[in-house]
């Protein structure tokens, strides 16, 4: 029981760890689509690509954790 407790941590660590990398990625793409445009004018596709792009790197992120690279 110890040792699943153990591993159950570990991937729960990781998952938050990339969901944190991707809140991270998100902010700094709209602060990308920030630069020189205030942000009331930033349209639902320049949110959507920034959540879809922070998305993908932290599906990325999590998979490529998961893989065992020896």
């Amino acid at each position: 029981m110890d040792k699943f407790r153990k591993k159950m941590i570990k991937s729960l660590q990781t998952f938050w760890g990339c969901l944190a990398f991707g809140v991270l990625m998100f902010a700094i793409f709209i602060i990308m689509n920030l630069t020189g445009t205030p942000l009331n004018t930033l349209g639902w596709r320049d949110w959507l690509g920034s959540a879809v792009g922070a998305a993908i790197l932290s599906t990325g992120m999590f998979t490529l954790s998961k893989f065992d690279l020896k």
